[in-house]
């Protein structure tokens, strides 16, 4: 399975940040792909961990058992693709607890975009 793929396919992905003292931390959250362009969400707000970790370096790690994928991460300010995104986060995660969150202001706010 290909990082796309991953991000696709999988319903809870695990994001691994790098912590300020050393090491890092993996924490499974939701992702979704628009055009073929992974994307993730923190569905707490700017206050979660794992996001505050990532925009503090910009960069994180993918974890798929024994395939990493390292990336990028950038913010997400444009209409066009925060509603695509809110989208697909409805169509993926249909019926699941926790997804009106994940389309709510807070959590779009807190849009990445991951290159990979």
């Amino acid at each position: 399975m290909g990082a796309l793929d991953y991000f696709a396919d999988i319903g809870v992905v695990h994001i691994a940040t790098d912590l300020r003292s050393g090491g890092e931390v993996e924490t499974p959250i939701w992702a979704v792909v628009v055009a073929g362009v992974p994307y993730v969400r923190s569905g707490y707000g700017p206050e979660s961990k794992w996001y505050r970790r990532a925009v503090r370096t910009w960069h994180a790690t993918f974890v798929d058992g024994r395939n990493r994928y390292p990336a990028a991460l950038a913010v997400v300010t444009d209409e066009p693709t925060l509603a695509a995104v809110d989208e697909a986060y409805r169509a993926k995660y249909a019926g699941q607890s926790g997804t009106t969150e994940m389309v709510a202001a807070s959590a779009r706010e807190c849009t990445l975009r991951v290159v990979i």
